[in-house]
C-alpha cells in the first residue's frame, strides 16, 4: 500500500522561508503537495507531480476578513492553501508574478511575523529572569519549583531570541 501522505520537517520560516518555500516546490516536482502547516513542519500529499511555487504571508484576520484576503490573491494568481496562526500558505503555477516584488512591501511582510516573536521572546525572557531570581532568594521546594521553571522558561527563551535575531537580520538585509 502506498503512502497518501507525509511529514516534511521545517527549518523554521524566520530562520529559511526562502528555503523552506524552495524544498516544497521540490516535493510539489515530485508529486508531494503541501495541504497543511504546523509549527515544526508541513503535511504534504500525494498527486501528480506538478511544477508550481509556493509563497506565504504573516497576517492575522479578523472574523470575516478571509474570504476578501484570499479573492485579492487568488486575482494575483494564487490559491489559499492552508493557514495556522496567522500564518498563510499560497500556491501558483511557475511564472506567476511573485506576492511580495518590492522591498517595502517585503519589510511589512518581515515585521509582522516579528510582532509575535518579540512579545513571545519578552514573555520568555521575564520569565527566566523571574524564575531565577526567585529560586535563587528562596529555599526548599519554592526554589526547587522556580528552578524548574527556569529550566523549562530557558529552552523557549533561547530559540525565541535566535528568532529575534534572525528577522532582525532579514530587516536590516532587506532595508540595505
Amino acid at each position: 500500500m502506498k503512502q497518501s501522505t507525509k511529514y516534511m520537517m521545517s527549518d523554521g520560516l524566520a530562520f529559511s522561508e526562502k528555503r523552506d518555500l524552495k524544498r516544497l516546490q521540490k516535493k510539489s516536482k515530485e508529486g508531494w503537495h503541501l495541504f497543511s502547516f504546523l509549527p515544526m513542519g508541513y503535511n504534504l500529499q500525494k498527486g501528480e507531480p506538478k511544477e508550481l511555487q509556493y509563497s506565504v504571508d504573516y497576517r492575522h484576520l479578523q472574523d470575516g476578513e478571509d474570504q476578501e484576503y484570499f479573492e485579492l490573491f487568488e486575482m494575483a494568481g494564487w490559491n489559499h492553501v492552508c493557514s495556522e496562526v496567522g500564518i498563510h500558505f499560497f500556491v501558483a503555477p511557475m511564472g506567476t508574478q511573485p506576492i511580495y516584488t518590492d522591498v517595502e512591501s517585503q519589510i511589512d511582510k518581515v515585521q509582522r511575523l516579528s510582532k509575535n516573536v518579540y512579545m513571545t521572546a519578552v514573555f520568555f525572557v521575564l520569565m527566566t529572569v523571574v524564575s531565577y531570581f526567585v529560586s535563587e532568594l528562596t529555599t526548599g521546594i519554592v526554589s526547587s519549583i522556580f528552578h524548574y521553571i527556569l529550566l523549562a522558561s530557558e529552552v523557549f527563551t533561547i530559540p525565541c531570541l535566535m528568532m529575534v535575531a534572525s528577522l532582525l537580520y532579514r530587516k536590516w538585509v532587506k532595508k540595505s
